[in-house]
């Protein structure tokens, strides 16, 4: 039997509002920009197509993870659209043969890459999937093809969680509190290059 397809797609178009400069290119703990760290762990899981998705500073993050075998789609609403927007960009972008794309914020490095594994082994037709910590869902989602398009319904002021509300989610639990960990801040994001606490194992 063939074993499912999925493609993913990194989030990096937001502003970075909270951070002032570019939280998805500042260097990771491999001195490599947070984005193609994150990008990394989905193409070296066997996720083909893995879609980093630009705004701010497009021509910098196309430039971050140029080596990767990934491709970048721009999101033209960057400015103006939420997360969403970004989602839609990917969606849109994926070849219609997956049987499900992994959205991943890019600034959330610590996400461990067993996880995708872990998740991708889990995949039932039909079925959404997330990680969850210590009762608090985490990224990456794992959709499924079959509700890409009441995603894509979405009208504009919503977030990628209302294309969830309804649908079938299975939770899968994991030990490693890097599902929940972002890098808004530039505090959050010097204390989890310190923290002991995230391995960022793969």
């Amino acid at each position: 039997m063939n074993r499912p397809r999925f493609g993913a797609m990194i989030l990096a178009a937001g502003l970075s509002t909270r951070m002032r400069e570019n939280k998805v290119l500042l260097p990771w703990r491999d001195g490599r920009p947070i984005v193609a760290h994150v990008a990394a762990k989905f193409a070296n899981t066997g996720i083909n197509p893995v879609l980093v998705v630009t705004g701010r500073d497009a021509s910098d993050v196309r430039g971050a993870v140029a080596d990767l075998d990934v491709r970048c789609v721009h999101n033209s609403d960057f400015a103006g659209g939420e997360m969403l927007s970004s989602v839609k960009a990917g969606l849109g972008a994926l070849p219609g043969d997956l049987a499900g794309a992994f959205i991943q914020p890019a600034d959330m490095p610590c996400v461990p890459q067993a996880v995708i594994s872990a998740l991708a082994a889990a995949h039932e037709p039909g079925w959404n999937l997330a990680p969850r910590f210590e009762g608090r869902r985490g990224h990456p989602v794992l959709l499924d093809r079959a509700n890409w398009r009441s995603m894509l319904a979405l009208p504009a002021e919503a977030r990628p969680r209302d294309g969830l509300r309804g649908a079938r989610l299975r939770l899968v639990d994991v030990k490693d509190a890097g599902v929940l960990l972002d890098v808004d801040t530039r505090a959050a994001y010097e204390r989890a290059l310190e923290s002991s606490g995230f391995t960022d194992r793969a």
